[in-house]
């Protein structure tokens, strides 16, 4: 088209979209045509009132009058009747042609469009006009989807309307084509890329089931290891958890994965700034040392911690490998030596003053008698009398401490317990007062022991006082003794102890107990609770040093707000001159291969009872808590003939371990063993039937001899 006929043609865009509007009106006013733009139908028709276009280009779809609307406004006015339309829209329906015919548009364009498409419309319909001027609308109606259309155009105009829907669907179909093509090369792009894929996922699934079966197999080995292992995250919830774990602390990995190790594991402890351990790992990468942590059952335990910090693959930190040592028991015989050693150096300290103190005493008593035959008025000699009293006192005091820093001194005798034992029911029941009960209990054939009886009764009479004052309110004071042998198995459970025949003496009160605080100290000499002028301090010690020396030792039960019981192991001489049946009762009787479940959770007493066991004729199967023991009962139940259940272990309990079992075997005999009477209690209400007794520390005589009479019951 020549420039002088692009220059007369005026363009009325209607548009609501301002950017479809500014995107037209810059690519017709760049073609040279006048544009102006109307936002909606209803501004259009006032536009057109005041200029007349020669070309409208509306949208279909606008706020207050549409597309549609607007051509039958346009050709209802005889002013404007002529003017040409096109109408914008981006739907393909067969029913926008028919509806645009029917509202007197002349064409329509489709979105989206490009320029030159645009131009070469807007020209073909501008000539196509001035060409044919006084073409005639002729009325048709058309029937289309069951719909009837009453068009009134010219045939030009009904020609344009379908050849521009014509030119739409061969556009669309270009472009159908060729994102058909698109996508073909995209299918096959993605199948190659899909069959690599498939490959590598191949490749990654073997490696990855690798990598789960070395994991596996370190998984497998780390539950065989003794330490107890666990890794948690910097946040202390724990994420791994290895059966020795379970084992040490009692909780299995179920039960405890997820929680936070500090509220599980440290209830009782805080840590100090410089022995954090969690602060000593993230500083240096590494910390190791002791802790004391806390069991599912409640129960204290130290351990020989080593944390390490782990980190991921970009370096930073990301979880805290534990791993734990039960050092309970080896801390507990430390402690013991220690004791030990603590007190012979302390009666080393104690024996050297005394000595030093009986060289300022002789001369003080040795100056009295010179001074009693020079003095004559009787105020200097009762002021001698003072002097020569004082130095008596300190003497007899020098005297207790010297025994302590020594231990027995003297001539031993062959005596019996029992003849000072009943002494000391005498006296007890002419001093203590009546709310103080004493009872004894002696058996008829108790040993011997080699000793000064003095120094005997002496130890007897500082356990008797200190029961009698460790119950103000009055209470019970037991006193008993039996015969005992100590083998090597119990020797190594106590540095003090040596294998033989003892003779135990035993002091038991239900006063109100010694404090764990207390517990270390009270053999150190001059350490008393008792108030001002009650009490010396050096009672304990110097029983302590009374035993050690007739070579005995001491051992002490306790329980705050229940009582004490100290026991008194002297070394015994068995009677060579017995009868038949006193040799029937010494012999130690042997098992027959009997079958015998041993239950307890502390290894060392679990492989010595087994080892000792199985020299002595029996045969045994050991469980390390009551739900393995009901497993090995139910693989043996027509073997085992005896359970020697310790009534203290984790999972299940020695009560309900034995409820279990009789639910099992109604018939299945018992021995119960703890070192606490409130447990035996426990078993003789768990079961149906009377239940034998083992108190811990025991000796394989006392187990032997326990096991026979158990097994030779009458059913």
């Amino acid at each position: 088209m020549e420039q002088s006929v692009v220059d007369q043609v005026r363009i009325l865009i209607v548009e609501d979209e301002p950017t479809q509007a500014m995107k037209l009106q810059f690519i017709l006013q760049k073609s040279g045509y006048a544009v102006s733009v109307a936002v909606n139908g209803v501004r259009a028709m006032d536009m057109l009132q005041q200029e007349r276009p020669t070309l409208i280009i509306s949208d279909i779809m606008m706020p207050e009058m549409d597309g549609y609307e607007l051509c039958r406004s346009v050709r209802a006015d005889e002013s404007l009747c002529d003017i040409h339309i096109v109408l914008l829209t981006s739907h393909s329906d067969p029913t926008d042609v028919l509806r645009g015919l029917e509202s007197g548009a002349d064409t329509f364009i489709a979105k989206p469009y490009d320029a030159k498409s645009l131009l070469s419309r807007v020209q073909h319909i501008i000539t196509t006009k001035q060409s044919n001027p006084n073409a005639r609308a002729q009325a048709t109606d058309v029937t289309f989807g069951g719909e009837k259309y009453a068009i009134n155009s010219t045939r030009q105009q009904i020609l344009n309307f379908f050849l521009s829907t014509y030119e739409s669907m061969i556009e669309k179909n270009a472009e159908v084509m060729k994102a058909r093509d698109e996508l073909k090369s995209l299918s096959e792009t993605l199948e190659k890329k899909v069959e690599e894929r498939t490959q590598w996922l191949k490749e990654e699934i073997k490696e990855r089931q690798r990598v789960e079966e070395q994991i596996r197999e370190q998984a497998a080995l780390l539950d065989k290891a003794q330490d107890a292992i666990a890794v948690h995250d910097l946040e202390g919830s724990i994420v791994y958890w290895n059966k020795s774990a379970a084992r040490m602390y009692g909780w299995e990995a179920g039960e405890i994965l997820g929680k936070n190790a500090s509220e599980m594991l440290y209830k009782r402890v805080s840590f100090s700034p410089s022995s954090n351990p969690l602060k000593g790992a993230l500083d240096t990468g590494e910390w190791s040392g002791e802790l004391k942590q806390t069991t599912k059952d409640g129960k204290e335990i130290v351990v020989q911690s080593r944390w390490t910090l782990v980190r991921d693959n970009d370096g930073e930190p990301k979880s805290l490998l534990v791993i734990s040592s039960d050092m309970t028991e080896k801390k507990r015989l430390e402690a013991q030596v220690l004791r030990t050693q603590r007190m012979e150096s302390i009666g080393t300290l104690a024996g050297g003053i005394a000595h030093d103190l009986n060289n300022v005493l002789s001369p003080i008593l040795l100056s009295i008698n010179l001074l009693e035959g020079k003095l004559v008025d009787d105020k200097s000699k009762e002021i001698l009398k003072i002097v020569e009293s004082s130095a008596k006192r300190g003497g007899a005091l020098v005297k207790q401490v010297l025994t302590f820093a020594r231990g027995f001194e003297g001539e031993r005798l062959l005596m019996a317990l029992s003849h000072i034992i009943k002494e000391m029911q005498t006296f007890a029941m002419q001093s203590f007062p009546k709310s103080v009960e004493l009872r004894t209990n002696l058996p008829k054939n108790l040993w011997c022991i080699r000793g000064d009886p003095t120094q005997v009764h002496q130890v007897l009479l500082n356990l008797c006082v200190n029961a009698r004052d460790a119950m103000p309110n009055g209470g019970m004071v037991t006193i008993s003794a039996e015969n005992t042998t100590l083998d090597r198995n119990y020797a190594a459970m106590n540095p003090e102890a040596k294998p033989g025949p003892y003779v135990l003496l035993k002091v038991k009160d239900t006063g109100t107990g010694i404090p764990p605080e207390v517990l270390d100290r009270i053999f150190e000499p001059f350490f008393t609770t008792k108030e001002v002028g009650k009490g010396t301090g050096i009672g304990l010690s110097t029983l302590h040093a009374i035993v050690k020396g007739h070579g005995g030792f001491v051992t002490i039960q306790t329980e705050v707000g229940k009582g004490t019981e100290f026991g008194v192991y002297l070394p015994a001489i068995e009677s060579s001159s017995a009868d038949a049946s006193e040799a029937q009762e010494t012999k130690i009787p042997e098992g027959s291969g009997q079958l015998v479940l041993v239950a307890d959770d502390e290894p060392l007493i679990r492989e010595i009872t087994k080892d000792s066991l199985e020299r002595h004729g029996y045969k045994i199967v050991v469980a390390n808590d009551g739900i393995e023991a009901l497993s090995l009962y139910l693989q043996h139940k027509d073997e085992v003939k005896l359970v020697v259940l310790d009534m203290i272990m984790p999972y299940m309990d020695g009560a309900s371990t034995i409820r279990a079992l009789e639910k099992l075997n109604p018939d299945v005999k018992f021995v119960a063993v703890s070192g606490s009477s409130e447990k035996f209690k426990a078993a003789e209400a768990a079961s149906r039937k009377p239940i034998r007794f083992l108190s811990k520390p025991y000796t394989t005589d006392k187990l032997l001899r326990t096991l026979d009479e158990v097994l030779n019951e009458a059913a």
